[in-house]
């Protein structure tokens, strides 16, 4: 949709991308500074052009939609712009499929290699842009992909997941990658939201796949990747789905496909959300958004996804495609160790013995477990220099026992799905030591320069200081503006409810003038680094004072007797609330009140009085999201069903 003439060329996004027109009325001179107005307007339309504040303006001029295609739309105010003066550039599209051709020819030679079980199977960036491009024509020869659809996967991480990825991409489909670790429901609803009709498939997922689309009629076909002989899997799935053979799909298929040139504005990618609070939501990534993430996740004060840095990718592709880290390996050249379904720590150590990688990323909780490993199993050798780990923050303790065993150093990351993945990154700035360079360390990151970010406490902005907590909200190139508005959320459509409750845009999550409100509260300091003290939901509110749960579980997992702790609300009839200690002992620690006591004590060095948590319960596991992250809402279930043993000590006040 174009609006001409005179007038500056405004592009606006339909999901269809279908060219529109504009009509036009007499000019009109609205106040300076107003860019545009949009009053009722339908889904997914988007401004991608602002008005250059440089160029001087000129009368404004009222377009109205066409009634045809937008009968609930009012009117946009676009501003005539004069003597520009532009630049000699040129304007290429950025996309993947750049990517792609450049790391199969350029470092063709660089290797792959995927583990699966004790076997490891190698292959090269050039085999995968072969792969990828028999794919497309197999996607499109065969079943009938031949624009924006969706195309599904259900998979581990390895070679096949990343072909998939580009195949589709590159092709000018869409990428869907399903999170294996979200409730059957929620992957079903993926599907019907996003309207995928593939789904390409482990065969060892099969029995949950095929419970996945018993809800799902408008998935078509199935493509099994793994042995030829996929009669077992098939026995899984609902009648009306046909079945493929990936290999065989691919075999004696072209290994060049011309990829179509795309506007670097189209979707590549949608990845949802773990949805721990109503549905699931989708995050739909342009070519450009991540090209940019790719360049960026490139540099020194990021993950430096350099050449011949072999980077071991322990965080899933179904993960917002692994933090983006195999998309920038291809314009890198950096060798990739994707380690399949198990990443117990026995086999983690074997991966890193065998293949050793300098560079990892993954969960905490993957690190703290291959520490306890460790402890009892010491490696030979440690190849490892670095590990990026997101999704929570790692204990202190954590940290330190990396260093001072190994040499390794533990690196934060903050991001999330709507931010594409990485945003901060926890390099400490060149020149500092000592108990700054660990302050540093311990927090999420710093900004980079494509993301803007401010603090905002009871909706006014705070200035960058390290005592200014409030809601951290950003917004950039790589940072979504809305949720995904699917046709199936419409009245009656396949998505439009998710458990008995109507879908609604999320609308409250993004601010009227464009920041994504992340829910993370926190603070900036003036040099642009970041310190998240808790979810918004996850901060105790206990007597006017606000205790952050990630302090104190931080604090009582450094204890040698705790392997892991969660801290949750608990209702108090004086304080209002209350901390819950919900905590997994180590071996041999005894679960009783004399523990706690001591645990407590432990954190009186640290902490006012008044923080002490006076509720404690010890369980034999702690639930996790998806993400690896503490499920805060299935403890709270589990104690509104009276399902904890809770132990009462005394609390503020009380003799």
């Amino acid at each position: 949709m174009v609006c001409t003439g005179k007038q500056c060329p405004v592009l606006l996004h339909y999901p269809s991308a279908l060219p529109l027109s504009l009509s036009h009325s007499p000019p009109v001179k609205p106040p300076l500074g107003v860019h545009k107005t949009l009053t009722k307007h339908p889904p997914n339309v988007r401004r991608v052009h602002r008005a250059n504040t440089h160029c001087k303006p000129a009368p404004f001029t009222t377009c109205a939609l066409l009634n045809s295609f937008a009968p609930n739309a009012s009117v946009w105010v676009i501003p005539a712009i004069v003597e520009c003066m532009l630049s000699t550039m040129q304007d290429v599209p950025l996309s993947l499929s750049r990517i792609l051709s450049y790391g199969a020819s350029v470092h063709g030679d660089t290797v792959i290699t995927t583990w699966d079980g004790d076997e490891q199977v190698q292959t090269t960036f050039s085999a995968i842009g072969a792969r990828a491009a028999a794919l497309a024509h197999a996607l499109h020869d065969s079943l009938g992909v031949t624009g924006d659809q969706r195309v599904a996967s259900l998979m581990y991480n390895c070679a096949e997941h990343m072909e998939v990825m580009f195949g589709v991409a590159c092709m000018g489909a869409v990428f869907n990658p399903l999170n294996k670790q979200l409730m059957n429901d929620q992957i079903s609803f993926i599907l019907n939201h996003s309207e995928a009709e593939i789904v390409v498939a482990d065969q060892r997922l099969a029995e949950q796949l095929g419970e996945i689309l018993q809800d799902t009629p408008k998935v078509r076909a199935v493509i099994f990747i793994g042995p030829h002989d996929f009669s077992q899997a098939k026995e899984f799935l609902p009648d009306h789905v046909e079945t493929y053979s990936y290999e065989a799909l691919l075999d004696g298929r072209s290994t060049h496909y011309d990829w179509p040139v795309q506007d670097e504005r189209t979707a590549a990618a949608i990845c949802y959300s773990t949805g721990t609070s109503g549905p699931p939501k989708g995050v739909v990534y342009s070519h450009r958004s991540l090209y940019l993430q790719s360049m960026s996740l490139r540099t020194t004060d990021s993950l430096a996804v350099e050449h011949g840095e072999t980077f071991l990718c322990c965080v899933p592709i179904y993960h917002v495609l692994s933090w983006g880290v195999p998309i920038a390996a291809f314009m890198s050249g950096t060798p990739l160790v994707l380690p399949g379904p198990d990443l117990s720590a026995p086999t983690l150590a074997k991966i890193i013995s065998t293949t050793l990688p300098r560079v990892a990323h993954g969960v905490p909780t993957l690190w703290i477990q291959l520490m306890v490993h460790y402890l009892k199993n010491p490696p030979e050798r440690m190849s490892l220099r670095e590990i990026y780990v997101g999704g929570s923050a790692v204990p202190p303790i954590v940290i330190t026992m990396w260093e001072q065993r190994y040499g390794v150093d533990v690196v934060h990351v903050w991001g999330m799905t709507e931010t594409s993945t990485v945003g901060t990154v926890s390099r400490p700035p060149s020149g500092v030591s000592g108990e700054t360079r660990w302050s540093y360390r311990v927090s999420q990151g710093r900004f980079p320069a494509s993301l803007e970010y401010r603090v905002v406490n009871e909706g006014q902005v705070m200035a960058s200081t390290d005592r200014n907590e409030g809601e951290i909200q950003v917004r950039g190139p790589w940072v979504t503006a809305s949720y995904f508005h699917s046709a199936a959320e419409l009245e009656d459509g396949l998505a439009s409810t998710f458990r008995d409750q109507e879908v609604d845009d999320a609308h409250e999550l993004f601010t009227a003038d464009g920041w994504l409100r992340t829910g993370d509260v926190g603070s900036v300091t003036s040099d642009g680094f970041l310190t998240i003290q808790d979810r918004a939901r996850d901060v105790i509110r206990s007597g006017g004072e606000w205790i952050y749960s990630t302090q104190l579980e931080n604090l009582i997992m450094s204890s040698d007797e705790v392997v892991e702790c969660a801290v949750i609300g608990f209702p108090d009839d004086k304080w209002v609330e209350r901390p819950l200690a919900v905590t997994m002992l180590d071996r041999g620690i005894p679960a009783n009140k004399e523990t706690a006591e001591r645990l407590r004590d432990g954190l009186r060095d640290r902490l006012p009085n008044w923080m002490l948590p006076e509720y404690w319960t010890f369980v034999a596991e702690i639930d996790k999201t998806s993400v690896g992250k503490f499920d805060k809402k299935d403890l709270r279930a589990h104690l509104r069903d009276g399902e904890f043993e809770v132990i009462k000590l005394k609390g503020p006040g009380e003799k």
